[in-house]
């Protein structure tokens, strides 16, 4: 406790003062080296911490104050019954009497106190509670000493340690075996009590009994799982060694997360074998918006941060290339998968456009590569590197990753589940959809379910027990921090594109195996582009390796970008990526050891329409019925259009019979 007092002498603010005068609440102070007078409320004086009293008043410390509270019941009871009779031994009454109360004679405060606790103690002895005189002057000395406190069993209130009298080197043994747990296998608190017991035996410590070690054991194992499931173990010793903090962006776009993971869903690759996907997402924090989304059918290459930023600033409406996948996808998906294109627009329309001022990555080859970093740079986009293995740095995207399991992966046809535990007898038999049907069902899902359904982490300061949904969140924001929207341009998405230096030849230009050509390139046919090391007169091609069907040439001399169509495009039957192109060229090779334009056209448009290794199953299942395929563990409910009153989500469970309408080609 604090105190000043008229005439005192004092530190404060790092000068000596005395205290002249009081008038009211303030008091005059002054300089003893200047003789300056200052006058200071004595409440400003008492909290600044620069304050010092000449000689510190004796007041009482509170600490002990709440210590009834700190109690047991019979441990409470026997120091209120000290209190009562050690308050009679000081004041002459009990603690509950009145302030007008009389003492009893023979606890007059003019007696001595030697015979008023001579007298107490014959006192409780007759009442069958003896204590000693002894003990009562004790118990008085420190009832004036510490108050009610001093009269508690210090037995009761003294706090424990974890490993009591132990060794500590013992102790440290223990604590270096736990540690060790968080890599190796799983295993019992046997072995590791051997395991201490033959070091500590080495060094020639004392060891306490197995008993003994086994309770300190099960006191330093706190939270830490040490011997428990190896990936609760990992994620345990994975936590921050810190207070935890929060992030908590006030705008959109003020902090988005990107990262990798795959996807428990074994899908059909191109050259008919079932695999799972990596999911890799861009995902603004402030409104849990997912930018953009990108399924590889292996690891996540670098050109795919730069095709995936470029996309997250891009509506899907302005992506070339989008309207040919999504009515491609339209085709081969059953009948009310996807809704009509006015239903597609509306949702997307609806997804808020969102500018990333800050990404935070992890420190994957991915992300901390010159393509994706560029890119970042140009943009002006500040780049945050999270710590190694260190998940917790991005905990809102590792819990969209959870979100998309559970509302989005879990209805399709070869959900593999979370772990091993949970996983079916045969995934890969069950998987029904490629890479492209899945990354059509997920944009969509995404833009019509996720963006429409509340988040406990989204809530408004009005509507505080209101979870809000993406775009309510966006909504709310932004009539408080309005954001400029900005979408890159149909150059600047082409120009994040992967970047690839190719001859134009007097038939066009030759990229993969195919040809592509456009009339606008007739005038640099055979012609270098004058570029130096690494074109060496090549010209510029810029490609997104998830739509092949046509290229961009880029014409430095006037500034704009070329499209060239692969010349066979026309008789496609959709959009096709870098993993069909090169399933295809691997199933010629097979066959025949050449790969001629129309066979690999042919090949192509094998692999969209029926997957390799699904054509005999799906071709027995149509001799056999004219219904879709629903497995057992498939809700059998009839396709839903996302958005109607049937769960959306339930819809994407039918496994189908791929439909092979290629009604668009051209012959």
């Amino acid at each position: 406790m604090k105190s000043v007092r008229l005439f005192d002498f004092i530190q404060f603010d790092g000068v000596s003062w005395q205290v002249v005068a009081q008038d009211g609440a303030e008091l005059a102070l002054k300089n003893l080296s200047s003789g300056r007078i200052r006058r200071v409320p004595v409440a400003e004086l008492l909290s600044d911490e620069s304050y010092l009293p000449d000689s510190p008043a004796a007041l009482p410390c509170l600490d002990g104050a709440a210590v009834l509270e700190r109690l047991g019941p019979s441990a409470k009871a026997r120091t209120e019954f000290l209190h009562r009779h050690v308050h009679e031994l000081v004041y002459g009454t009990p603690p509950e009497a009145t302030c007008s109360a009389v003492p009893r004679p023979e606890y007059d405060l003019a007696n001595p106190l030697l015979r008023r606790v001579e007298t107490k103690a014959a006192e409780l002895a007759t009442a069958g509670t003896p204590i000693s005189a002894r003990t009562l002057r004790r118990h008085v000395a420190a009832y004036r000493k510490h108050g009610i406190a001093g009269l508690a069993d210090g037995r009761n209130i003294r706090p424990s340690t974890l490993t009591g009298w132990a060794d500590p080197r013992v102790v440290a043994l223990l604590e270096a075996e736990i540690a060790g747990q968080a890599t190796t296998s799983t295993g019992s608190r046997s072995r590791a009590i051997i395991r201490v017991r033959a070091l500590a035996e080495q060094q020639g410590l004392s060891v306490p009994s197995r008993s003994t070690l086994y309770r300190i054991l099960a006191r330093l194992e706190k939270s830490r799982h040490p011997f428990g499931n190896a990936t609760t173990r990992r994620t345990q010793a994975n936590r921050p060694d810190r207070t935890y903090g929060r992030q908590a962006p006030s705008r959109p776009g003020e902090l988005v997360e990107i990262d990798s993971t795959p996807l428990d869903l074994m899908v059909l690759y191109p050259d008919g074998s079932t695999g799972r996907v990596d999911l890799t997402i861009a995902l603004d924090v402030t409104t849990r918006t997912p930018l953009a989304a990108i399924l590889r059918p292996v690891a996540t290459k670098a050109v795919d941060a730069a095709v995936l930023l470029a996309r997250a600033m891009t509506p899907l409406p302005m992506q070339p290339g989008w309207d040919a996948a999504l009515s491609y996808s339209r085709s081969v998906l059953p009948q009310g998968m996807l809704p009509p294109d006015e239903e597609v627009r509306a949702a997307i329309a609806a997804k808020p456009v969102i500018v990333p001022e800050s990404i935070t990555v992890d420190r994957g080859k991915v992300y901390i590569g010159s393509t994706f970093t560029a890119a970042c740079e140009r943009l002006q986009i500040s780049l945050t590197k999270a710590a190694p293995r260190t998940p917790t740095d991005k905990p809102h995207i590792e819990r969209f990753f959870a979100g998309v399991n559970s509302g989005f992966t879990q209805y399709l046809a070869g959900y593999t589940g979370p772990n091993v535990v949970r996983r079916g007898t045969d995934p890969a038999a069950e998987a029904r959809f490629s890479l492209a049907e899945v990354q059509a069902l997920l944009e969509w899902w995404l833009v019509a379910i996720w963006q429409n359904r509340p988040h406990p982490g989204l809530r408004h300061p009005a509507m505080p027990k209101k979870d809000l949904t993406p775009n309510e969140a966006f909504a709310a924001l932004a009539g408080v921090a309005p954001q400029i929207p900005v979408t890159l341009t149909r150059d600047d998405y082409i120009a994040l594109l992967p970047l690839q230096w190719r001859s134009i030849h007097p038939y066009g230009i030759n990229f993969g195996g195919l040809r592509y050509d456009c009339p606008a390139l007739h005038e640099y046919r055979g012609v270098p582009s004058g570029l130096a090391s690494p074109a060496n007169g090549a010209w510029e091609i810029r490609y997104d390796p998830y739509r092949l069907q046509s290229i961009h040439v880029r014409d430095h001399h006037k500034g704009i970008w070329i499209e060239a169509e692969w010349t066979m495009a026309r008789r496609l039957a959709g959009p096709f990526s870098l993993d069909i192109l090169a399933a295809a060229k691997k199933a010629l090779d097979k066959r025949s050891g050449n790969i001629p334009g129309a066979d690999l056209l042919a090949e192509i448009n094998r692999i969209l329409t029926a997957p390799v290794g699904r054509v005999e199953v799906q071709a027995a299942t149509r001799a056999h019925t004219t219904d879709p395929v629903v497995p057992a563990a498939t809700d059998p409910t009839p396709a839903q259009v996302p958005g109607q009153d049937a769960d959306p989500v339930i819809a994407l469970a039918r496994p189908h019979r791929r439909a092979r309408r290629i009604d668009h080609l051209e012959d």
